[in-house]
C-alpha cells in the first residue's frame, strides 16, 4: 500500500530523558568490543527495538572518531520511541575501509541476537524485537528483516543460537539494491564497502554484480519477511527514491504487509531537508512499531534486571575507536590511592579467538594475579584490551597500547593520579608491549586535533614478565606461525637481513629499542619457560645495563610460561610482590 502523508509534522522531540545504559558490550571482534547503548523507557511496552546510525557504511581510522551511536539520527528519532514504552538498543558496528562487508551485517546480526538471548535482562518479549535504521542504516537494518537470520543449534555460544531475524522493520532512505545506486553515495562508499567497483559494463554474471547484488536486501526478500515501513524524500539525490518504490513493489509482489511515506521535497537526512510541510514521520514511525509488534504473542513487560554493580571498578571505558569497535578499559580504584597509575597488558599471543564471543583481555585471570595486589598498595590499576591478530596486524597491538597510556594520561585528573608516574605491568605478548612501551620512542604530537594523541606514551616504570625480547630469534628457535599471522609474513632462515620480513620482526622487537633514559625496568622469568626461553630477559637486562638504566631480574626456578609460572619450586620468589616493590621504589616519593 503506498502512502503518501499529508499532515504537518507537530511532533517535536520531548525533553523528557529516557535511563540509558551505556557501552554495553556485545560482541568481541580481534580485541574490539562492539558497544551498544540501551534506552529505557520510562514505563516499558515490553517491545524492544534495535537502531542503527546511518554513515555510509564508514568511520574514520582516529582514535577520537565519535561512535556510530552517537548520532544525530539517534538523538532525533530515539525519545520518541522511548516515550511510547519502547526499549532501544542503539549499536555500533564495524565499518569500512578498516572492514568490508559482511563485516557489518554479522555485527548488526550478533547484536539482534545478543538483545534477544538477554530479553529477560531488558525486560522486553524475545519475539516483538523491531528495527531502526536511516541511509546505510537502514539498508542494515532491512537485511536483518529479510535474511534468514537463523541461530546455531550447535553452536558452543548459546548467543549464536538464537535468531537475528526482526519482527518489524522500519527504513529510512535505504539503499535497497546496491547494483542500482547512482550519484555521490556510490561514487566510493559502495566500492569501499565491497572492496571492488562496479562498473557500468560488468554483467549480471560477473563476480562484481553478482557481490552487489548478494549484498543488496532486494535480493533476499521472501514470503516470510516481517513488514516494512519505508520513508524516503523525494528531493533525495544520494539515494533516489526510486529505490524505495522498486523495493516496496518487490514486497507488495510476494504478499509482505509494506507501506511507503514519501516526504515531499525532502532530502537525504535523518530530519528529511528541504521538505515544505513534512508529515509528522516520527509518529507514523510510533505508530508502525505499536501496531505490528503487538500482533505477536502477548508477554506482560517486566522491569530490566538490575547489574551488579562493583563501585571500587569503572568497567568498559573507552579509549578509541576503530572504524565502528571501541577500545575499552576497566579501571580498578584503590579504598587508599597513592595518586600512581598501572597500566596492564593481559598476554594472548597478541591473537584472540575469531568467534564473536571471545574473552576480553581486560577480564583474564593475569589482572587479578597481578592488577589485585597492586590495587590493595594503593595503585590505580588500567587493565586495557588492545587490537589482535589475525584480523589485525602490527603494529596495531603497539599503536592501541600507546593510545592507552596517551588516554590514562590525558585524563589523569579524572582518576586522580600524577600524569607523571604511570607504570606498566604486562606478561608474555602483553610483557613484549609493554617493553615496547618503556624502550620504544612514543612522543606525541603537538600539532594533533585529537587532545589525547598530543600526549606522551612512554612510562616510568614497567614490570615485564616472560616477555618475548627478539622476535627473529624467537621466530628460528620455533617457527612460529603465531608471527606469520601477526606480521601477515613469514620470515625464513634464508631471508636476508634487507628483506621487508625480516625488517619487521626486528623493528617490532624491544632489544634493538633500548636506550639511556629507558624507565626502570624489573623482569620476571621462569628458568623452564618453554614458550619464550629465559635468554629473551637475560639478552635485553645485558642490553639495559650497557645503557645504564636501572634493572633488575628475578628468575622464577621451575617456572613455566603463564602469570602462576607453573611448575615453579615451593619456596620460589614472592614475584607479585616484588613487582609491588618495585613500583613503590621508582614510582613513589
Amino acid at each position: 500500500m503506498r502512502l503518501r502523508l499529508l499532515l504537518l509534522f507537530v511532533a517535536g522531540v520531548s525533553c523528557l530523558h529516557a535511563r540509558v545504559e551505556e557501552n554495553v558490550a556485545y560482541a568481541m571482534r580481534g580485541g574490539l568490543a562492539m558497544l551498544l547503548d540501551v534506552h529505557y523507557p520510562e514505563r516499558s511496552n515490553g517491545f524492544g527495538i534495535v537502531f542503527i546510525a546511518g554513515s555510509g557504511w564508514h568511520a574514520p581510522l582516529t582514535y577520537d572518531a565519535a561512535p556510530l551511536k552517537a548520532s544525530g539520527f539517534a538523538k532525533l528519532y530515539v525519545p520518541p520511541l522511548t516515550e511510547a514504552g519502547f526499549t532501544v538498543f542503539v549499536i555500533n558496528h564495524r565499518a569500512a575501509p578498516r572492514y568490508s562487508y559482511p563485516a557489518p551485517i554479522e555485527d548488526a546480526q550478533r547484536a539482534v541476537r545478543f538483545v534477544r538471548h538477554n530479553a529477560d535482562r531488558f525486560g522486553i518479549d524475545p519475539i516483538r524485537i523491531g528495527g531502526v535504521g536511516g541511509s546505510s542504516g537502514g539498508h542494515l537494518i532491512s537485511m536483518l528483516g529479510v535474511l534468514d537470520g537463523g541461530g546455531e543449534p550447535a553452536s558452543p555460544d548459546p548467543v549464536e543460537r538464537v535468531s537475528a531475524k526482526l519482527q518489524a522493520v522500519f527504513a529510512r532512505a535505504a539503499p535497497f539494491d546496491l547494483t542500482l545506486v547512482q550519484g555521490r553515495f556510490s561514487s566510493g562508499s559502495v566500492s569501499s564497502l565491497l572492496g571492488m567497483r562496479l562498473g557500468a559494463r560488468d554483467a549480471p554474471s560477473t563476480k562484481e554484480h553478482r557481490t552487489y547484488w548478494a549484498a543488496s536486501p532486494a535480493a533476499h526478500v521472501s514470503p516470510d519477511d516481517p513488514p516494512f515501513l519505508l520513508m524516503h524524500g523525494t528531493a533525495d539525490d544520494r539515494v533516489p527514491h526510486g529505490q524505495s518504490e522498486e523495493f516496496l513493489a518487490r514486497l507488495e509482489t510476494i504478499g509482505i504487509e509494506a507501506e511507503l511515506v514519501l516526504i515531499e521535497g525532502g532530502g537525504h537526512g535523518a530530519s528529511f531537508p528541504g521538505a515544505t510541510n513534512p508529515p509528522d514521520f516520527l509518529g507514523a514511525m510510533v505508530s508502525f512499531f505499536q501496531r505490528q509488534l503487538s500482533n505477536q504473542a502477548e508477554k506482560d513487560a517486566s522491569p530490566p534486571k538490575p547489574l551488579r554493580h562493583d563501585p571500587s571498578i569503572e568497567r568498559d571505558v573507552p579509549f578509541g575507536m576503530v572504524s565502528g569497535g571501541a577500545l575499552l578499559m576497566d579501571v580498578y580504584r584503590p579504598d587508599r590511592p597513592n595518586g600512581i597509575g598501572i597500566l596492564h597488558i593481559t598476554g594472548s599471543g597478541w591473537h584472540s579467538p575469531l568467534a564473536a564471543n571471545a574473552p576480553q583481555q581486560k577480564a583474564s585471570r593475569q589482572v587479578e594475579v597481578f592488577g589485585r595486589p597492586l590495587v590493595e598498595a594503593g595503585y590505580t590499576v588500567f587493565a586495557v584490551n588492545h587490537r589482535t591478530a589475525p584480523l589485525n596486524k602490527y603494529p596495531a597491538q603497539l599503536e592501541d597500547v600507546e593510545r592507552a597510556v596517551r588516554f590514562v594520561r590525558f585524563h589523569a585528573a579524572r582518576w586522580d593520579i600524577d600524569p607523571e608516574r604511570i607504570g606498566g605491568i604486562g606478561g608474555s605478548s602483553g610483557g613484549h608491549l609493554t617493553l615496547m612501551l618503556g624502550v620504544f620512542s612514543a612522543i606525541g604530537d603537538p600539532e594533533d586535533p585529537d587532545p589525547v594523541n598530543r600526549e606522551n606514551a612512554r612510562l616510568q616504570a614497567i614490570v615485564p614478565w616472560a616477555p618475548p625480547t627478539d622476535l627473529v630469534m624467537l621466530n628460528g628457535e620455533y617457527g612460529q606461525g603465531t608471527f606469520g599471522s601477526l606480521f601477515g609474513m613469514r620470515l625464513l632462515e634464508r631471508d636476508p637481513k634487507s628483506s621487508p620480513q625480516f625488517k619487521a620482526y626486528r623493528d617490532a622487537s624491544p632489544i634493538h629499542h633500548v636506550s639511556p633514559g629507558d624507565p626502570p625496568t624489573l623482569l620476571i622469568h621462569g628458568d623452564a619457560d618453554g614458550v619464550v626461553p629465559l635468554r629473551h630477559s637475560e639478552i635485553i637486562a645485558a642490553r639495559m645495563r650497557a645503557a645504564d638504566i636501572a634493572v633488575e631480574m628475578l628468575v622464577i626456578p621451575g617456572g613455566g610460561h603463564g602469570a602462576l609460572f607453573p611448575g615453579k619450586i615451593p619456596d620460589a620468589p614472592d614475584y607479585v610482590q616484588a613487582a609491588v616493590d618495585w613500583f613503590d621504589r621508582h614510582l613513589r616519593d
